[in-house]
């Protein structure tokens, strides 16, 4: 996308990630499930600060506010979102002030799971509470939900289960103290935006599937 050029329809997404392959991940997830949505995944700088706070600090450098006469390299068009989606990790306060960052901008949100992003891929096929998994690490999360689903999560069909995924995520949805609970996760809310733009091809899809 050139200097400037305008996010059309619904989302921008920074997604911070250990490795450069999780935000290719995310970005694949989200593009594939309706070609109303035009998803922009800003990468983390892999050689910078990719904290919470670094990311941060990056968007405001490479995402202008709608109408702004700024030479960022996106441009929020009006209506436009941009959505932090993060892991826990070990980044706690860092995470807190994100929060805190994004409540001062204008469609600026954070999508939090705790510990790892796959606790909302968890959720498209289970109900069972995710806090109830004594998983050591986000690496035990990825291999845990790759065994429990035959192949492993397939970006091509399975984002399709994203109305369970929202149902069971936001059902076992646990923040005390405003602090994202270990087996929760935030993204049935960002979930919930791309559901009402793509209800109609999912509905399709699922009914050829007999879902």
């Amino acid at each position: 996308m050139n200097a400037k050029s305008r996010i059309e329809t619904l989302l921008s997404a920074l997604c911070i990630a250990r490795e450069a392959k999780e935000n290719r991940s995310i970005s694949i997830i989200f593009k594939g499930i309706s070609s109303r949505i035009l998803l922009e995944v800003v990468q983390a700088d892999s050689q910078g600060n990719n904290s919470p706070t670094g990311l941060y600090e990056q968007a405001c450098k490479d995402v202008g506010d709608y109408g702004a006469d700024t030479l960022a390299k996106y441009e929020m068009g009006e209506g436009d979102q941009l959505w932090f989606v993060i892991d826990t990790d070990q980044w706690d306060s860092h995470i807190s002030q994100l929060k805190r960052s994004c409540e001062r901008r204008q469609r600026w949100y954070v999508a939090q799971s705790n510990p790892c992003f796959e606790v909302w891929l968890y959720y498209h096929f289970f109900s069972e509470d995710a806090t109830s998994l004594a998983l050591a690490d986000c690496s035990a999360w990825k291999s845990h939900v790759n065994q429990r689903v035959v192949g492993g999560f397939d970006s091509r069909k399975h984002p399709i289960y994203i109305i369970e995924a929202i149902t069971n995520a936001k059902k076992w949805f646990s923040a005390p103290n405003g602090v994202v609970a270990y087996g929760s996760t935030e993204m049935f809310k960002l979930g919930e935006i791309i559901y009402s733009m793509a209800a109609s091809e999912v509905l399709k899809a699922r009914r050829m599937l007999r879902l």
